[in-house]
């Protein structure tokens, strides 16, 4: 594909998911392809591509809140633009087949729309976006050595979704929550966690080797191990817990393995799940953050643990995602 002959394409994204959207926008200018619009499908889209020239709009089909169905049915009555309905999900499988005929295809789809149907016997020389891979090639593949646990209970999910958006896409951390959640919700929260964040978040299955940039979301029956090689091991639980996912347990582990390259932050609660955790942390050389008391819903979790540990920092959701890039930073 001649550069020139995609410098003026404009295209405009819409995806529920952001880290949907990232692979989209970056794919597109792999290809050199201008994206002028990357934005969740809301009023705010919708009036902005009134005012925006676009080629075409893609639509990412793979994840819409239900809140949103009415604008893509005005975007796709009423909007003058063609659009694309697309599906990302091939990308994140990181197979380089499934990559390449995810990009192929939708490639097509532009040149079809746009009349550059020359572009075709070049597909096969059109350099990938790969995924949900940090830009620094070191960092892609690099085995977690900085992990921390994220407790939370009753106003977690929205405290973890104002954290993880503002952390950045290449720090070099993994993150294991624990979140007291109903057994049958923790694939959702995984799903939903996943829209605020450039890191991969899910659950995570038998012998996954852990890796930095990944978000772990602790399933309500096991404990979240990680054996010396760096790889999960999910133990049953076989003893009477009050709260599960078991926020102590999450840091017993991460404690014992990490040491002092592992950290704590306790969000907003109704309990003193992660107390126990916290002590042997913090005599493990781990940092412990709080959530402040102001800012949760329910603050009983956070000050349980500052009545009993030497808690190293306490601040809004996006206050204690600004200090990890910040400990980072001044560290790496």
């Amino acid at each position: 594909m001649m550069q020139n002959d995609t410098d003026n394409i404009r295209v405009a994204i819409t995806s529920d998911s952001a880290s949907h959207r990232s692979y989209l926008q970056k794919s597109m200018e792999h290809n050199g392809i201008q994206v002028v619009l990357n934005e969740s499908l809301t009023e705010n889209f919708m009036n902005q591509l009134e005012h925006t020239k676009s080629d075409v709009v893609i639509f990412d089909m793979a994840e819409i809140e239900d809140e949103h169905v009415e604008y893509l049915d005005r975007l796709l009555e009423q909007s003058s633009i063609p659009v694309i309905i697309d599906d990302v999900s091939a990308l994140t499988l990181n197979e380089p087949k499934a990559s390449s005929d995810w990009n192929n295809k939708l490639l097509q789809k532009i040149a079809d729309i746009t009349g550059r149907t020359s572009w075709e016997e070049d597909f096969s020389n059109v350099k990938l976006f790969e995924g949900k891979k940090p830009s620094s090639d070191k960092a892609k593949d690099e085995l977690a050595k900085n992990v921390w646990v994220l407790g939370a209970s009753l106003g977690g999910p929205d405290a973890l979704k104002r954290f993880l958006s503002k952390i950045p896409a290449d720090l070099p951390v993994t993150f294991i929550i624990a979140q007291h959640l109903g057994e049958n919700f923790v694939s959702l929260l995984a799903e939903q966690l996943d829209r605020y964040t450039e890191f991969k978040v899910f659950v995570p299955g038998n012998g996954h080797v852990v890796r930095h940039h990944e978000v772990l979301v602790t399933p309500t029956d096991v404990h979240i191990e990680i054996n010396p090689i760096g790889a999960v091991n999910l133990k049953k639980i076989n003893e009477s817990i009050k709260y599960t996912p078991s926020i102590n347990h999450a840091i017993f582990d991460v404690a014992k393995r990490y040491k002092s390259n592992s950290g704590a932050i306790i969000f907003s609660g109704m309990c003193d799940d992660g107390v126990e955790g916290c002590e042997r942390l913090a005599a493990n050389g781990g940092q412990v953050w709080v959530q402040d008391p102001e800012s949760c819903v329910i603050s009983a979790m956070s000050e349980s643990v500052t009545k009993k540990v030497a808690v190293n920092f306490s601040g809004t959701p996006e206050m204690l995602a600004q200090q990890l890039v910040s400990l980072y930073k001044n560290t790496h």
